[in-house]
Protein backbone atom coordinates (compact mmCIF):
# COMPACT_ATOMS: atom_id res chain seq x y z
CA UNK A 1 0.00 0.00 0.00
CA UNK A 2 3.02 2.28 0.58
CA UNK A 3 4.17 1.59 -2.95
CA UNK A 4 0.83 2.21 -4.12
CA UNK A 5 1.03 5.98 -1.96
CA UNK A 6 4.17 6.98 -3.53
CA UNK A 7 3.07 5.79 -6.81
CA UNK A 8 0.10 8.51 -6.55
CA UNK A 9 2.23 10.89 -4.86
CA UNK A 10 4.93 10.99 -7.88
CA UNK A 11 2.37 11.32 -10.32
CA UNK A 12 2.27 7.93 -11.58
CA UNK A 13 -1.02 6.80 -10.94
CA UNK A 14 -3.77 9.44 -11.76
CA UNK A 15 -7.42 10.05 -11.93
CA UNK A 16 -8.71 11.07 -14.94
CA UNK A 17 -12.20 12.33 -16.58
CA UNK A 18 -12.69 10.11 -19.48
CA UNK A 19 -13.96 13.05 -21.89
CA UNK A 20 -10.50 14.51 -20.93
CA UNK A 21 -9.02 11.04 -22.82
CA UNK A 22 -11.47 9.66 -25.53
CA UNK A 23 -8.87 7.14 -26.77
CA UNK A 24 -9.16 5.00 -23.80
CA UNK A 25 -13.31 4.82 -24.58
CA UNK A 26 -12.98 1.09 -26.43
CA UNK A 27 -10.26 -0.20 -23.38
CA UNK A 28 -12.74 1.34 -20.80
CA UNK A 29 -16.13 -0.81 -22.24
CA UNK A 30 -13.65 -3.76 -22.25
CA UNK A 31 -12.94 -3.34 -18.46
CA UNK A 32 -16.83 -3.04 -17.92
CA UNK A 33 -17.49 -6.28 -20.11
CA UNK A 34 -14.77 -8.31 -18.49
CA UNK A 35 -16.83 -7.64 -15.49
CA UNK A 36 -20.59 -7.37 -16.42
CA UNK A 37 -20.92 -8.77 -19.68
CA UNK A 38 -22.79 -6.49 -22.12
CA UNK A 39 -22.42 -5.39 -25.84
CA UNK A 40 -19.45 -3.20 -26.94
CA UNK A 41 -21.51 -0.89 -28.90
CA UNK A 42 -24.26 -0.37 -25.91
CA UNK A 43 -21.42 0.25 -23.62
CA UNK A 44 -19.14 2.51 -25.40
CA UNK A 45 -22.86 4.51 -25.74
CA UNK A 46 -23.31 4.46 -22.55
CA UNK A 47 -19.40 5.65 -21.20
CA UNK A 48 -20.08 8.56 -23.78
CA UNK A 49 -22.44 9.81 -22.07
CA UNK A 50 -19.59 11.49 -19.79
CA UNK A 51 -19.19 15.21 -19.49
CA UNK A 52 -18.21 18.08 -16.81
CA UNK A 53 -22.07 18.43 -15.65
CA UNK A 54 -22.23 15.02 -14.60
CA UNK A 55 -22.56 11.54 -15.31
CA UNK A 56 -18.65 11.68 -15.17
CA UNK A 57 -16.49 8.40 -15.51
CA UNK A 58 -13.55 8.69 -14.21
CA UNK A 59 -10.23 6.56 -14.62
CA UNK A 60 -7.57 5.58 -12.74
CA UNK A 61 -4.12 5.49 -14.74
CA UNK A 62 -0.78 4.18 -14.67
CA UNK A 63 1.42 6.91 -16.49
CA UNK A 64 5.02 5.85 -18.22
CA UNK A 65 7.59 8.58 -19.43
CA UNK A 66 7.02 10.30 -22.16
CA UNK A 67 10.05 9.50 -23.38
CA UNK A 68 9.57 5.78 -23.09
CA UNK A 69 6.99 5.66 -25.61
CA UNK A 70 4.67 3.66 -23.35
CA UNK A 71 0.91 4.46 -23.75
CA UNK A 72 -0.95 4.79 -20.21
CA UNK A 73 -2.49 1.67 -19.08
CA UNK A 74 -6.01 1.40 -17.86
CA UNK A 75 -6.45 0.46 -13.91
CA UNK A 76 -9.61 1.28 -12.96
CA UNK A 77 -12.74 2.82 -13.52
CA UNK A 78 -15.75 4.68 -11.33
CA UNK A 79 -18.67 6.82 -12.65
CA UNK A 80 -20.27 9.43 -11.17
CA UNK A 81 -23.53 11.02 -11.08
CA UNK A 82 -25.72 13.86 -8.95
CA UNK A 83 -27.98 12.32 -6.54
CA UNK A 84 -31.64 14.10 -5.88
CA UNK A 85 -32.19 17.27 -3.90
CA UNK A 86 -28.90 17.13 -2.11
CA UNK A 87 -24.75 18.35 -2.32
CA UNK A 88 -24.27 14.69 -2.71
CA UNK A 89 -22.78 12.25 -5.84
CA UNK A 90 -23.41 8.85 -6.52
CA UNK A 91 -20.64 5.89 -7.02
CA UNK A 92 -21.21 3.28 -9.47
CA UNK A 93 -19.84 0.78 -11.86
CA UNK A 94 -16.59 0.27 -9.56
CA UNK A 95 -13.44 -2.03 -11.44
CA UNK A 96 -10.58 -2.64 -11.15
CA UNK A 97 -8.51 -4.62 -13.59
CA UNK A 98 -8.43 -8.57 -12.88
CA UNK A 99 -4.33 -8.83 -13.29
CA UNK A 100 -4.23 -5.77 -11.50
CA UNK A 101 -6.40 -6.60 -8.45
CA UNK A 102 -5.06 -7.39 -4.76
CA UNK A 103 -2.52 -4.45 -4.88
CA UNK A 104 -4.89 -1.49 -3.25
CA UNK A 105 -5.51 -0.35 -6.42
CA UNK A 106 -9.17 -0.36 -5.46
CA UNK A 107 -8.19 1.62 -2.72
CA UNK A 108 -5.97 4.35 -4.96
CA UNK A 109 -9.76 4.74 -6.88
CA UNK A 110 -11.65 5.49 -4.56
CA UNK A 111 -9.22 8.27 -2.76
CA UNK A 112 -9.15 10.02 -6.21
CA UNK A 113 -12.95 9.63 -6.71
CA UNK A 114 -13.90 11.64 -3.06
CA UNK A 115 -10.59 14.23 -4.42
CA UNK A 116 -12.64 15.13 -7.26
CA UNK A 117 -15.93 15.01 -5.46
CA UNK A 118 -14.69 17.64 -2.94
CA UNK A 119 -12.63 19.62 -5.73
CA UNK A 120 -16.36 19.99 -7.58
CA UNK A 121 -17.49 21.33 -4.33
CA UNK A 122 -19.86 17.94 -3.07
CA UNK A 123 -20.18 17.13 0.67
CA UNK A 124 -20.57 13.34 0.51
CA UNK A 125 -20.78 10.26 -1.70
CA UNK A 126 -23.40 7.31 -1.79
CA UNK A 127 -22.98 3.85 -3.60
CA UNK A 128 -24.70 0.35 -3.60
CA UNK A 129 -23.10 -3.00 -3.02
CA UNK A 130 -24.09 -6.75 -3.29
CA UNK A 131 -20.79 -8.27 -1.61
CA UNK A 132 -18.36 -5.62 -1.08
CA UNK A 133 -19.67 -3.94 2.25
CA UNK A 134 -16.70 -5.19 4.06
CA UNK A 135 -14.46 -3.60 1.80
CA UNK A 136 -16.14 0.28 1.89
CA UNK A 137 -16.33 -0.01 5.47
CA UNK A 138 -12.98 -0.09 5.72
CA UNK A 139 -13.01 3.24 3.50
CA UNK A 140 -14.71 4.75 6.25
CA UNK A 141 -18.28 4.11 4.55
CA UNK A 142 -21.09 3.51 7.06
CA UNK A 143 -25.11 1.85 5.95
CA UNK A 144 -27.54 3.88 4.59
CA UNK A 145 -30.82 4.64 3.35
CA UNK A 146 -31.56 4.61 -0.46
CA UNK A 147 -31.31 8.03 -2.70
CA UNK A 148 -32.55 9.17 -5.70
CA UNK A 149 -29.69 8.48 -8.59
CA UNK A 150 -30.83 10.98 -11.77
CA UNK A 151 -27.87 9.46 -13.74
CA UNK A 152 -28.57 10.65 -17.49
CA UNK A 153 -31.68 12.22 -16.72
CA UNK A 154 -29.18 15.35 -15.27
CA UNK A 155 -28.51 16.62 -18.60
CA UNK A 156 -31.66 16.29 -20.10
CA UNK A 157 -34.18 17.64 -17.17
CA UNK A 158 -33.75 20.27 -14.82
CA UNK A 159 -33.54 19.08 -11.24
CA UNK A 160 -36.18 21.06 -9.97
CA UNK A 161 -38.65 19.52 -12.02
CA UNK A 162 -37.29 15.89 -11.68
CA UNK A 163 -37.62 17.19 -8.10
CA UNK A 164 -41.10 17.52 -8.43
CA UNK A 165 -41.44 14.43 -9.83
CA UNK A 166 -39.95 12.47 -7.30
CA UNK A 167 -42.04 14.16 -4.60
CA UNK A 168 -45.55 13.66 -6.01
CA UNK A 169 -45.64 9.92 -4.75
CA UNK A 170 -45.03 11.42 -1.38
CA UNK A 171 -47.85 13.58 -1.69
CA UNK A 172 -50.14 11.29 -2.31
CA UNK A 173 -48.72 9.31 0.77
CA UNK A 174 -49.56 12.05 2.31
CA UNK A 175 -52.84 12.50 1.41
CA UNK A 176 -53.79 9.25 1.62
CA UNK A 177 -52.22 8.94 5.41
CA UNK A 178 -49.16 7.34 4.68
CA UNK A 179 -45.46 8.18 5.25
CA UNK A 180 -43.36 10.97 4.67
CA UNK A 181 -42.88 14.41 3.54
CA UNK A 182 -42.64 16.81 0.66
CA UNK A 183 -45.53 18.14 -0.59
CA UNK A 184 -49.04 18.47 0.82
CA UNK A 185 -51.26 16.63 -1.45
CA UNK A 186 -53.49 18.74 -2.04
CA UNK A 187 -55.10 19.48 -5.40
CA UNK A 188 -54.47 22.92 -6.65
CA UNK A 189 -56.92 25.05 -8.73
CA UNK A 190 -56.87 25.53 -12.30
CA UNK A 191 -54.64 28.83 -13.52
CA UNK A 192 -56.40 30.97 -15.13
CA UNK A 193 -54.17 33.12 -17.84
CA UNK A 194 -55.33 36.63 -19.15
CA UNK A 195 -56.74 37.26 -22.04
CA UNK A 196 -53.91 39.17 -24.17
CA UNK A 197 -55.19 42.46 -25.04
CA UNK A 198 -56.70 43.61 -28.57
CA UNK A 199 -58.85 39.93 -28.59
CA UNK A 200 -61.99 41.04 -27.03
CA UNK A 201 -63.81 38.53 -24.53
CA UNK A 202 -66.47 35.78 -25.97
CA UNK A 203 -69.97 37.50 -25.19
CA UNK A 204 -72.04 34.97 -22.80
CA UNK A 205 -74.30 32.74 -24.26
CA UNK A 206 -78.53 34.25 -24.25
CA UNK A 207 -80.22 32.26 -21.72
CA UNK A 208 -82.83 29.53 -23.08
CA UNK A 209 -86.38 30.95 -23.58
CA UNK A 210 -88.60 29.25 -21.09
CA UNK A 211 -91.16 26.47 -22.39
CA UNK A 212 -94.35 28.20 -23.20
CA UNK A 213 -97.42 26.41 -21.51
CA UNK A 214 -99.77 25.11 -24.11
CA UNK A 215 -102.85 27.14 -25.08
CA UNK A 216 -106.39 27.43 -23.28
CA UNK A 217 -109.53 25.75 -24.79
CA UNK A 218 -112.31 27.93 -25.31
CA UNK A 219 -114.77 25.69 -23.17
CA UNK A 220 -113.89 24.16 -20.26
CA UNK A 221 -113.39 20.13 -20.40
CA UNK A 222 -116.96 18.39 -19.04
CA UNK A 223 -116.63 17.33 -15.63
CA UNK A 224 -118.78 13.95 -14.45
CA UNK A 225 -120.23 13.56 -11.36
CA UNK A 226 -118.35 11.75 -8.45
CA UNK A 227 -119.21 8.01 -8.07
CA UNK A 228 -121.53 7.47 -4.74
CA UNK A 229 -119.53 5.86 -2.15
CA UNK A 230 -120.31 2.14 -1.61
CA UNK A 231 -122.82 1.46 1.33
CA UNK A 232 -121.39 0.16 4.52
CA UNK A 233 -121.06 -3.20 5.06
CA UNK A 234 -123.39 -5.29 7.70
CA UNK A 235 -121.39 -5.86 11.02
CA UNK A 236 -121.57 -10.21 11.69
CA UNK A 237 -121.29 -9.82 15.54
CA UNK A 238 -121.93 -6.32 17.95
CA UNK A 239 -120.10 -6.38 20.95
CA UNK A 240 -122.88 -5.45 24.11
CA UNK A 241 -122.42 -2.27 24.98
CA UNK A 242 -119.73 -1.87 28.31
CA UNK A 243 -121.26 -0.07 31.20
CA UNK A 244 -120.69 3.34 32.26
CA UNK A 245 -117.29 1.94 35.06
CA UNK A 246 -115.85 0.32 31.52
CA UNK A 247 -115.78 -2.89 33.10
CA UNK A 248 -117.84 -6.12 32.00
CA UNK A 249 -121.00 -6.99 34.00
CA UNK A 250 -119.49 -9.84 37.17
CA UNK A 251 -121.27 -13.33 36.08
CA UNK A 252 -124.79 -14.39 36.78
CA UNK A 253 -124.92 -16.48 40.72
CA UNK A 254 -125.47 -20.34 40.30
CA UNK A 255 -128.69 -21.51 40.40
CA UNK A 256 -129.90 -23.02 44.24
CA UNK A 257 -129.79 -27.16 44.43
CA UNK A 258 -133.49 -28.29 44.29
CA UNK A 259 -135.61 -28.76 47.19
CA UNK A 260 -136.40 -32.42 48.08
CA UNK A 261 -139.49 -34.01 47.72
CA UNK A 262 -141.62 -33.77 50.66
CA UNK A 263 -141.36 -37.59 52.55
CA UNK A 264 -137.76 -38.70 50.64
CA UNK A 265 -134.82 -38.27 52.47
CA UNK A 266 -132.45 -36.20 51.04
CA UNK A 267 -129.87 -36.97 48.62
CA UNK A 268 -126.48 -38.16 49.96
CA UNK A 269 -123.15 -36.65 48.52
CA UNK A 270 -121.11 -37.83 46.00
CA UNK A 271 -118.12 -39.96 47.21
CA UNK A 272 -114.71 -38.59 47.40
CA UNK A 273 -112.40 -39.09 44.55
CA UNK A 274 -109.87 -42.31 45.38
CA UNK A 275 -106.59 -41.39 46.49
CA UNK A 276 -103.69 -41.26 44.11
CA UNK A 277 -101.38 -44.14 44.27
CA UNK A 278 -98.70 -44.78 46.64
CA UNK A 279 -96.52 -44.81 43.30
CA UNK A 280 -97.65 -41.46 42.44
CA UNK A 281 -96.87 -39.82 45.64
CA UNK A 282 -93.66 -41.47 46.55
CA UNK A 283 -90.56 -39.52 45.31
CA UNK A 284 -88.58 -41.43 42.33
CA UNK A 285 -85.40 -43.08 43.59
CA UNK A 286 -82.51 -41.31 42.93
CA UNK A 287 -79.70 -42.54 40.29
CA UNK A 288 -76.97 -44.17 41.29
CA UNK A 289 -73.75 -42.12 42.06
CA UNK A 290 -71.59 -41.73 39.00
CA UNK A 291 -68.04 -43.36 39.83
CA UNK A 292 -65.39 -40.62 39.91
CA UNK A 293 -63.17 -40.98 36.15
CA UNK A 294 -59.40 -42.51 37.53
CA UNK A 295 -57.36 -39.21 38.15
CA UNK A 296 -54.59 -38.56 35.73
CA UNK A 297 -51.33 -38.12 37.28
CA UNK A 298 -50.23 -34.77 37.99
CA UNK A 299 -48.34 -33.26 35.21
CA UNK A 300 -44.39 -32.97 36.54
CA UNK A 301 -42.95 -29.76 37.98
CA UNK A 302 -41.09 -27.41 35.13
CA UNK A 303 -37.98 -27.64 34.86
CA UNK A 304 -35.69 -24.86 37.31
CA UNK A 305 -34.72 -21.49 34.95
CA UNK A 306 -30.79 -21.91 33.71
CA UNK A 307 -28.35 -19.50 35.21
CA UNK A 308 -28.05 -16.24 33.90
CA UNK A 309 -24.38 -16.99 33.39
CA UNK A 310 -25.32 -20.00 30.77
CA UNK A 311 -28.74 -18.31 29.23
CA UNK A 312 -27.91 -17.34 25.50
CA UNK A 313 -29.74 -14.42 23.33
CA UNK A 314 -30.04 -14.47 19.82
CA UNK A 315 -28.10 -11.95 17.86
CA UNK A 316 -30.32 -11.69 14.86
CA UNK A 317 -31.91 -8.03 14.20
CA UNK A 318 -34.88 -7.13 13.91
CA UNK A 319 -36.83 -7.38 10.63
CA UNK A 320 -36.36 -4.13 8.98
CA UNK A 321 -32.81 -3.44 9.90
CA UNK A 322 -29.81 -3.57 7.94
CA UNK A 323 -26.58 -4.16 8.70
CA UNK A 324 -23.40 -5.45 7.56
CA UNK A 325 -24.64 -9.04 7.11
CA UNK A 326 -28.37 -8.56 6.32
CA UNK A 327 -30.15 -5.92 4.43
CA UNK A 328 -33.94 -5.42 3.80
CA UNK A 329 -33.53 -3.76 0.42
CA UNK A 330 -33.43 -5.79 -2.62
CA UNK A 331 -32.68 -4.48 -6.15
CA UNK A 332 -34.73 -5.31 -9.46
CA UNK A 333 -33.50 -8.47 -9.35
CA UNK A 334 -34.36 -9.59 -6.11
CA UNK A 335 -30.93 -9.55 -4.55
CA UNK A 336 -29.76 -8.50 -1.43
CA UNK A 337 -28.39 -4.51 -1.91
CA UNK A 338 -26.44 -2.76 0.72
CA UNK A 339 -26.62 0.98 0.74
CA UNK A 340 -23.89 3.49 2.07
CA UNK A 341 -22.55 6.73 2.79
CA UNK A 342 -19.44 8.61 3.35
CA UNK A 343 -19.15 12.05 4.72
CA UNK A 344 -15.79 13.87 2.28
Amino acid sequence: MKEIRDSMSEGQLRVVPLHERWELVDTCAQLLNAQWSRSQGARVHSLRQSCPSFPVCLLLLRQHPAASGTPDTLLGHARLSRVLGCMSLFVESVVVSHAERGRGFGRALMEGVEAYARKRGYKRLCLTTHDQQYFYAHLGYVLSVPVHNLGNLGNVMPSELLYKFCRAPQAALVTGGGGGGGGDGCMKPPIRRPEPPGVPAPAPAPPLPAPSPPPCSASPPPTHPPPPPPPPLPSLSTPPPLPASGLPPPPPPPPPPPLPAPGRPPPLPPPPPPPPPASLLSPPPAPPPLSAPPSSPAPPPPPPPLPTSTQTTSSAPPPGVQTLEVTPYRDAKGMAIFWMHKDI
